[in-house]
C-alpha cells in the first residue's frame, strides 16, 4: 500500500487499503462533515490501494491491479458558478498530464479528461460536482493513474503505465505529492479566474485519437 508516512506530512490525506470507489468514499466524508457542520479544505483526499468497483465516464469501469497505480479522490471549494466548470476540468487534465510528463514525452488529454501517451491511455478522470440552484457547492476529482502495472485485462484495448513506458518501478507516494503540488499552482489560476490562460493551455494539450474508449 502507499505508505502514508511517505508523503509530505502537510496533505490532508485519508488512507485506506480497498474501498469501492474513492470518489464515493470521499462524498460520504464530505457529506458526514457538513452534516457536523464541518468544511474541509481544498485537496483533502482520499487515497487508495484498490478500489472494487472502480468508475470511469459514464457507466464505464476503471480496472487496476492492487498496489500497483494511484487510486486518489480530492475535494475542492472552487469559486465559480456551474456555468463555469469547464475550467475546472481544464485545471485538473492540465494537474495530471504536467506530472506525467514529468516521466515520458507525447502525453496529452483527450477530451474531456482521459490522459493519454501517444495512442495508449495511461490516466483516466472522474469530477463530480454538487450543484444547488446557481451555486456550485463543491467538486470531487478523482483519478487513476497506471504507474506500475504491465498486465491488464484483455478486454482493455489501449492501456498503457509509466512502467511499460520507462521499464523502472516508480514511487506512487512521489507522484501523488506532485499531483497535490502541481495542482495547486494550477487551482489558483483558476481561482484567480485565469479562464482564458486554462483554456488555451488546454486545447494545446488535447489530441483527437479515433481507438475506442
Amino acid at each position: 500500500m502507499i505508505n502514508p508516512y511517505l508523503i509530505n506530512s502537510g496533505f490532508l490525506l485519508h488512507f485506506v487499503d480497498t474501498t469501492a470507489s474513492t470518489n464515493l468514499l470521499l462524498n460520504e466524508m464530505v457529506e458526514n462533515n457538513r452534516k457536523m457542520g464541518n468544511i474541509l479544505p481544498d485537496f483533502y483526499g482520499v487515497v487508495a490501494n484498490y478500489q472494487t468497483i472502480g468508475r470511469g465516464q459514464g457507466k464505464k469501469t476503471w480496472q487496476s491491479n492492487k498496489g500497483e497505480n494511484l487510486l486518489v479522490s480530492l475535494y475542492f471549494q472552487p469559486q465559480i458558478v456551474p456555468s463555469q466548470q469547464i475550467y475546472f476540468n481544464y485545471f485538473f487534465a492540465l494537474t495530471v498530464r504536467r506530472v506525467i510528463s514529468k516521466y515520458v514525452n507525447d502525453v496529452k488529454i483527450k477530451k474531456p479528461n482521459d490522459i493519454w501517451v501517444g495512442e495508449k491511455k495511461i490516466a483516466g478522470i472522474l469530477i463530480e460536482h454538487l450543484i444547488q440552484g446557481d451555486k456550485l457547492t463543491y467538486t470531487i476529482a478523482g483519478v487513476g493513474i497506471n504507474i506500475n502495472q504491465t498486465q491488464f485485462d484483455a478486454s482493455l484495448p489501449n492501456p498503457t503505465s509509466l512502467k511499460i513506458i520507462t521499464n523502472k518501478n516508480l514511487s506512487r507516494e512521489l507522484i501523488l505529492e506532485e499531483i497535490i503540488e502541481t495542482g495547486k499552482w494550477y487551482y489558483q489560476k483558476l481561482q484567480d479566474r485565469a479562464f482564458e490562460e486554462l483554456k488555451e493551455e488546454y486545447e494545446e494539450s488535447t489530441i483527437v485519437i479515433s481507438a475506442p474508449l
